[in-house]
């Protein structure tokens, strides 16, 4: 079976360069339509391309592999950027120490020692974006439309301006 391309695979799940170039800018910034721009794919259906891409089972699945085996070589998982975003959050609050060490070196004896100070800084800056990042992990902080009026029936006008009125038959 030939692609359409007409250019060969060269890798194991089947994909093509281009495909698989498609993965490694995906990884980028997870955006679909500019990885496909990056891969070489036409700027006019670069949007289309990308939702296909991602919708392609063997795609989806070199993503998946190349992000568990990034998280393995870097040790940064899911867990370590919560955890540390928790303890940013602590120290952004002043709930929890921030440790300086300053290295003091005297010339005359040869010597180093490390003097460490805590102090508590309150930073809401760093703490308004720890709180935000936390709270869209968890999926708080979602745009909904209600489309319900107070009874909790749909708005007379949203109807009326989706289906035809009855007296228009």
């Amino acid at each position: 079976m030939t692609k359409k391309s007409g250019v060969k695979s060269t890798h194991s799940r089947g994909l093509t360069d281009k495909q698989q170039r498609f993965i490694e800018e995906y990884l980028i910034d997870l955006n679909a339509t500019q990885a496909a721009i990056r891969a070489g794919y036409s700027e006019k259906t670069a949007r289309q391309i990308g939702n296909r891409m991602l919708t392609n089972v063997d795609i989806q699945e070199a993503i998946a592999l190349a992000q568990n085996n990034r998280s393995q070589r870097t040790e940064i998982t899911q867990d370590k950027v919560l955890t540390d975003l928790q303890e940013y959050l602590a120290i952004c609050t002043g709930k929890k120490p921030l440790t300086i060490t300053t290295v003091i070196k005297n010339a005359q004896e040869g010597t180093t020692q490390a003097v460490d100070n805590q102090c508590f800084v309150f930073e809401p800056t760093g703490a308004n974006k720890a709180f935000e990042l936390l709270g869209k992990h968890l999926g708080m902080f979602k745009d909904h439309i209600d489309v319900n009026s107070s009874d909790g029936s749909l708005s007379p006008t949203i109807i009326q301006l989706v289906a035809p009125s009855v007296e228009d038959e």
